[in-house]
């Protein structure tokens, strides 16, 4: 496998509590120009409220650290003023 290939490995971010959380963090993302996408954020309408099932934010290999970095400093403006749900970061598969 070349190196460019291996950067644009898709690889888990993060994951979040509940779908509406996934897509801010997604928005945020995007906003500061990573490409990602929430994946598993309708599977609770389907089939309930199952332990293991949450919604995750994926990016490019490339793009992990920045990404990263990015919900980090949006949970310490976040832990300011309200009680988001921590992300779950570094997890890349």
């Amino acid at each position: 496998m070349s190196k460019e290939s291996e950067q644009d490995d898709i690889v888990k971010l993060a994951t979040a509590g509940n779908p509406v959380q996934a897509h801010i963090w997604e928005e945020a993302l995007k906003a500061e120009g990573v490409r990602c996408r929430v994946v598993g954020d309708f599977l609770d309408a389907g089939l309930g409220d199952i332990p293991g099932l949450s919604a995750e934010l994926w990016v490019r290999r490339k793009d992990l650290a920045r990404a990263e970095e990015i919900l980090r400093r949006g949970q310490e403006v976040s832990q300011e003023g309200s009680e988001d749900e921590e992300p779950r970061i570094g997890q890349a598969e």
